[in-house]
């Protein structure tokens, strides 16, 4: 099976494949996980972008409740690959912080909601580290099995685990139907090579457009921007997800504390491919970490990864040929580190094992979303 894409995704599809006894070959343009996999702020956390009760009320009780489990299952595939023996790894909590009486009252009710579905959770109104220090924070819901870890590390790991299979600077120009006489299947071409393969899995996520023209519109680029910095005696015991998520900040195992978001401020300008820095987003992340920290700052180092955000924010999985040979599996809208092992996985079982063989490919099937104008572009891209 050739996987387009070799960052959390692509990488992990191929570990599945192998574990089936099949051959993978990963093709990726530049080196592993030199998009967004190695450029985001680490959380390997439970669930999706919206909280537990928006979740419930806009996929619906089953839906929620299916995620929040493949999110925790995300995690323990990760870690029987090994990643709790990366030096950056820490089994951390995440923290949902409400700073605002409304989300406050939406936590509140996402804590009772998961009690009653039978997962772990916390609900906390004071805390002693430095964030609850400052006074803001009105209620955190915490999942207290996440965890955090260096992106970097991650994609590392996953990457020495397939060897050969893997090869950078092979950025893919086309996918085409091999004819009858080459013995069917897929060719996939790049610059300096043509593969052939039974099946290609496509795992591109914020770069989906430039392989796939006709899910462009389906896997939309937004710029994340983060960046990291010191600030004396400061102390944070969980990983905090702020303001439904529009922004975080976490502690690094070397005492520095990573902090990213600001987005929804300047969502028009963010919604590119550009993944360089800008001074306006970096200031605002700036004025947030003061404002939670309650003291000065030292920035040390600063950075943007390109994420692909899907139309409902959940996943898209699904076959993008006519005869199902060829799949993409990408649109984690943020949270491809504690989603994209798990539904990775869940693509290859369906492509390999065919429709049913996995629920979470059913309910993440691209079908969900797609228009006419999506169909056909291998045809376009050809």
């Amino acid at each position: 099976m050739a996987i387009v894409g070799g960052g959390v995704c692509g990488l992990s599809a191929a570990l599945h494949v192998l574990k089936r006894g099949l051959r993978p070959i990963v093709l990726e343009r530049h080196v592993p996980g030199w998009g967004a996999s190695t450029r985001n702020a680490g959380y390997l956390m439970r669930g999706l972008a919206e909280n537990y009760r928006s979740a419930r009320d806009g996929f619906g009780e089953r839906i929620a409740q299916d995620v929040w489990r493949w999110s925790e299952e995300n995690l323990l595939g990760l870690r029987a690959e090994g990643i709790e023996a990366l030096p950056s790894y820490e089994a951390t909590p995440s923290c949902l912080l409400a700073l605002d009486q409304s989300e406050a009252d939406e936590l509140i009710e996402s804590a009772e909601l998961l009690q009653a579905d039978g997962f772990g959770v916390l609900l906390t109104e004071s805390g002693s580290d430095s964030i609850w220090q400052s006074g803001l924070p009105l209620v955190g819901l915490v999942n207290p099995g996440d965890a955090t870890v260096n992106p970097a590390e991650l994609v590392a790991l996953l990457a020495s685990k397939l060897g050969s299979a893997v090869l950078s600077s092979h950025e893919v120009h086309a996918i085409e139907p091999a004819s009858e006489g080459q013995g069917g299947g897929c060719v996939v071409r790049t610059a300096g090579s043509v593969v052939r393969a039974a099946q290609v899995l496509v795992c591109t996520n914020a770069y989906t457009g430039g392989v796939l023209p006709g899910l462009a519109r389906m896997v939309v680029p937004n710029r994340g921007q983060m960046l990291a910095l010191e600030a004396d005696n400061a102390r944070l015991d969980y990983a905090y997800y702020v303001n439904r998520g529009h922004e975080y900040i976490r502690q690094h195992v070397d005492g520095r504390i990573v902090v990213g978001g600001c987005r929804g401020q300047f969502s028009d300008a963010e919604r590119s491919m550009d993944d360089r820095t800008t001074e306006p987003v970096q200031h605002a992340i700036e004025a947030f970490a003061r404002m939670v920290l309650d003291r000065p700052i030292r920035v040390v180092s600063r950075w943007a990864g390109t994420m692909g955000f899907s139309p409902d924010g959940m996943p898209l999985v699904g076959p993008i040929s006519d005869d199902g040979s060829v799949w993409f599996c990408g649109g984690f809208t943020g949270h491809g580190m504690s989603l994209a092992y798990r539904t990775s996985a869940g693509a290859v079982t369906a492509l390999l094992d065919g429709p049913g063989a996995d629920p979470l490919a059913d309910a993440f099937s691209l079908s969900r979303v797609a228009t006419d104008e999506s169909a056909g572009h291998l045809r376009q891209n050809g």
